[in-house]
């Protein structure tokens, strides 16, 4: 799905936390997974399309301190090749973070991206990755665009 121009979307209100993630209308919002932490949400596509929201404290952190250590953490996971964007996300100053997953021949099998957000004293993370990037890339990049969390 390169072309998203033409995609109907529909929201989903995760009503305690005050955001709402829109996603491509034939998507379906799945049960957080406890034993991933902070995990307030996962939303799938179908095959190799999903994505998880986060929500942890922010501890007075900026989106790029959350996102320093996500990083550090996801590094000690074997997470590799980080870069990182300041970017807009969910209406605020946010950071974009990419990294990779690598097969044991070293070989990259999935790219990732994280947005990530300060709302108070709570920060958000938007995380989505894809095996085929290139493909998927205007579709994360649409979904993290239409992001938002209430005041």
């Amino acid at each position: 799905m390169s072309d998203v121009s033409s995609t109907a979307w529909k929201p989903f209100e995760i009503v305690p936390y005050g955001v709402v993630l829109h996603v491509p209308s034939d998507w379906e919002a799945l049960p957080p997974v406890p034993a991933n932490g902070p995990e307030i949400l996962r939303a799938t596509g179908g095959v190799g399309r999903m994505l998880i929201v986060f929500k942890m404290p922010a501890r007075g952190l900026t989106a790029a301190q959350v996102a320093d250590a996500a990083q550090g953490k996801l590094a000690a996971h074997g997470f590799e090749d980080f870069t990182r964007t300041e970017t807009r996300f969910a209406g605020r100053s946010g950071v974009a973070l990419d990294f990779v997953t690598r097969n044991g021949d070293g070989k990259v099998v999935r790219r990732t991206r994280e947005y990530f957000a300060v709302r108070g004293n709570a920060a958000f993370v938007l995380g989505m990755g894809s095996a085929t990037r290139a493909e998927h890339l205007p579709l994360i990049e649409q979904i993290a665009e239409r992001f938002e969390l209430a005041d």
